[in-house]
């Protein structure tokens, strides 16, 4: 497939390039723009004649995609807020309590402590700002509040935890990559006032209306709650327990309404406007009857990014669909990604956005692979099922990779949930939508319900069961950047030669070829991911004393290049936060695929040269020793003036077990006594062994 041929492909390319650059690399937006300028004039003095001379053409071509790659460095530069004088990130006071004003616009899932929205602010002080911001609201404060309401409170705005540890989730990064710069957590004491809108938007009120339709349906709670997710995008409803179930099964992507959902809804619209096809330009008008639905359907389900993203691929994939050209299918798929990127050039860096176009680029190129290896049975439920069969394996080969990259973790038993779910999806979702049809219009529809609650009942025991297996989930493996690249580029490789090789002849399915440089390329790549493994697992390791960052908890890390001994003090934790605590501290890149022990802290710990004398909560300080390094642990009530004159430390430390309030006052008094101070909250993860102690 010559797909470089085409335009499409080399300006998708150095445009991503581009994006690429801007987020690796800090270049001074100036200096891009007088590129942009430079490269877009030359394409303009070379458009005419590059025609008649072949030279000129490559100067043309060259200057087309160096404008390319700037654009697409302008694009995602100019999203910095330090470029926009209105944005609040401008005006925040670090650690300084502010009079803030914002609306709630997007609500999240809650977590286990609180209620979580997205909020536009519109006043920061006495400045009329602009930016999104993530809200918390404690749920011991059992207040609700909705979307729309407007809010003033007297509070700090604070930046997401980072990756404080090595290998932990970067919070702070993916709230950036949606606009998010910053995050409030509200106290009831903290709120100045609130101004409840009572008049919602005619969508949000449509989508309440039809929600309510629902729950008057008949429907029992589980059932209710899967249709709720399915159709019109809210999760909310949907029982933690079964979520649980649907992710540890491999079917998650059932419940998270995406591209999979949309491109069953336009399979579905496709079948049910078949008939226009016969009209004059029938082809472009199911395709524009197609596209408006689509994007009914978006509207209604709140144009969540996620739906926004599925329903932009899939317009372009209807238009492809009615144009008889084999490649059209690429051609949209690439141009949808190229508006996508255009609009949000950080949508590159979303997983969602990753997920999705992998899926899509691994169904259509593996599939007519995996299919084409067996004769076509003359069977068509037979036949149905291995299409079902081959779509799910052509999908999930496509996003393991990045499901290892990002989630670490692999659902053994994915084929099984697919297969199960799968073939039924298109009639719960045709079900689901008419039944919604026949509420609104008064028919009686208590037979759909009685199928859907039977159908659906039926489905969550099975996926219950299916999760229940956690021997079959694979679990613990990381992939490196450098690993992942490859794997695609094999991926990539050996599907592009396979792709041309096989036909859709009962007598010869598979024709003999000659390796191309597509098997070349993917037979280089394998041997270099078999490399860098090799020498992943060979490089020594230092050993390493490292305080841990963890919240209302202590961790001190000792570990050589085979084993580790995690020194943690967790007193006051529930027995559920210790397990996942202590789980994530594991998962640690410095951990990994060694024997890890487990201790419980004492006051003094040594390794190596190094020592580091801890004071805890009990506050006891042993005056007749100098310590040279000391731990400060779950807020000890200590004046700490006192105690540096006793101990006369170098460097005092304090770590995610203790109060915000008192690491900061710990600060000032080390900055006014000349003492280094570090802290777990600002500098993540401590080597402990590479600080430096005067004898």
């Amino acid at each position: 497939m010559k797909w470089l041929g085409y335009p499409i492909y080399r300006l998708l390319i150095a445009y991503i390039i581009g994006v690429i650059m801007a987020y690796y690399i800090d270049v001074e937006i100036e200096s891009v723009l007088w590129v942009l300028f430079i490269s877009l004039l030359i394409t303009c003095s070379l458009v005419t004649f590059s025609r008649r001379n072949k030279v000129l053409k490559l100067f043309f071509s060259l200057a087309v995609l160096v404008f390319f790659v700037v654009l697409g460095n302008l694009n995602l530069s100019s999203k910095n807020p330090a470029y926009h004088d209105s944005h609040y990130i401008n005006y925040v006071i670090t650690g300084q309590e502010q009079v803030v004003t914002f609306k709630l616009t997007d609500q999240l899932h809650p977590n286990a402590y609180n209620d979580r929205f997205y909020a536009e602010i519109s006043q920061l002080g006495n400045e009329a700002v602009k930016g999104k911001a993530l809200i918390l609201f404690k749920k011991a404060d059992s207040v609700s509040y909705q979307l729309g309401d407007e809010l003033t409170v007297y509070d700090d705005i604070s930046s997401a935890s980072d990756e404080r540890n090595p290998g932990d989730f970067n919070y702070k990064e993916y709230l950036e990559s949606i606009d998010v710069y910053g995050q409030i957590y509200v106290d009831d004491d903290q709120i100045l006032s609130v101004i409840t809108v009572n008049e919602k938007s005619w969508i949000i009120n449509l989508r309440d209306g039809l929600m309510m339709t629902l729950e008057n349906s008949g429907l029992k709670e589980r059932p209710l709650g899967m249709i709720q997710a399915l159709i019109l995008g809210q999760r909310n409803n949907v029982d933690a327990a079964v979520t649980q179930s649907f992710r540890n099964a491999g079917v998650i992507h059932i419940l998270a309404l995406s591209g999979l959902h949309v491109g069953i809804i336009l399979l579905i619209l496709s079948r049910l406007t078949n008939w226009m096809k016969r009209l004059k330009y029938g082809n472009w008008i199911q395709s524009a009857v197609i596209i408006v639905l689509l994007w009914i359907f978006a509207l209604l389900t709140g144009m969540s990014p996620s739906i926004l993203r599925a329903v932009t691929m899939f317009s372009f994939i209807a238009i492809g669909m009615n144009v008889k050209r084999k490649t059209s299918i690429f051609h949209s798929l690439a141009l949808s990604a190229f508006v996508l990127l255009l609009i949000n050039p950080k949508l590159l860096f979303h997983v969602g956005f990753q997920l999705s176009y992998t899926a899509v680029l691994a169904i259509i190129l593996m599939q007519p692979i995996i299919y084409n290896l067996i004769k076509r049975s003359r069977w068509k439920v037979v036949d149905y099922f291995w299409q079902i069969f081959t779509v799910t394996l052509a999908a999930q080969i496509g996003v393991a990779p990045l499901s290892l990259f990002y989630f670490h973790q692999f659902p053994g038993l994915f084929l099984l949930g697919n297969m199960l779910l799968l073939p039924v999806l298109p009639l719960i979702i045709g079900l689901s939508i008419g039944l919604l049809v026949f509420l609104l219009v008064g028919i009686p529809a208590g037979w759909i319900v009685n199928i859907l609650n039977i159908s659906l009942d039926w489905i969550i025991k099975a996926v219950e069961e299916i999760s229940s297996y956690n021997q079959f989930i694979i679990k613990n493996v990381y992939l490196d950047k450098v690993e992942l690249i490859l794997i695609y580029i094999f991926l990539i490789g050996i599907s592009l030669f396979f792709y041309r090789t096989v036909r859709k002849s009962r007598r010869e399915r598979v024709l003999q070829k000659k390796p191309g440089y597509n098997f070349h390329i993917a037979l280089v790549s394998l041997i270099a991911f078999i490399g860098f493994q090799s020498f992943k697992k060979l490089k020594p390791v230092e050993n390493q004393f490292i305080l841990m960052h963890q919240a209302v908890g202590s961790v001190i890390s000792m570990s050589n290049n085979e084993e580790v001994t995690l020194l943690v003090d967790f007193h006051v934790m529930d027995s559920t936060r210790f397990e996942s605590s202590l789980e994530r501290i594991k998962s640690s890149t410095i951990h990994r695929d060694k024997s890890i022990h487990v201790d419980s802290l004492e006051n003094k710990v040594k390794f190596g040269v190094t020592e580091i004398l801890i004071i805890d909560e009990s506050g006891i300080v042993p005056l007749d020793t100098q310590a040279p390094m000391v731990l400060l642990s779950h807020s000890p009530q200590i004046h700490l003036d006192k105690v540096i004159t006793a101990l006369q430390p170098q460097i005092i430390i304090a770590d995610g077990s203790n109060y915000r309030s008192y690491v900061n006052r710990w600060k000032a008094t080390c900055e006014k006594r000349g003492v280094t101070f570090l802290s777990t909250y600002e500098e993540g993860a401590i080597n402990l062994s590479r600080l430096v102690i005067d004898n």
